[in-house]
């Protein structure tokens, strides 16, 4: 595991207020990969926003948001959604 190669999931309920929970996490795996702070910020909203869509499909189950760095991207998804960000 590196800052341009990793993978970790989270398992989440299934409720709105736990897309801010994503969004804390993509935060940490935006600034361990070392992105800059404009894309970061990017990166951490759009992952909130996909959250927030994904974890409203079925409410009272569980989702597994993955968080994922490799060949330059960094990439978040939960449900149906995806979000990336190039590391360069």
């Amino acid at each position: 595991m590196n800052p341009a190669a990793f993978t970790f999931r989270l398992t989440v309920p299934n409720a709105p207020e736990m897309a801010s929970m994503v969004a804390d996490v993509a935060r940490h795996a935006a600034e361990y990969a070392t992105l800059n702070g404009g894309a970061a910020e990017g990166f951490v909203e759009r992952a909130r926003a996909a959250a927030a869509r994904a974890l409203q499909s079925a409410p009272g189950h569980n989702s597994v948001a993955v968080f994922a760095a490799a060949d330059g991207t960094l990439t978040v998804t939960i449900g149906n959604e995806t979000v990336t960000q190039l590391l360069s």
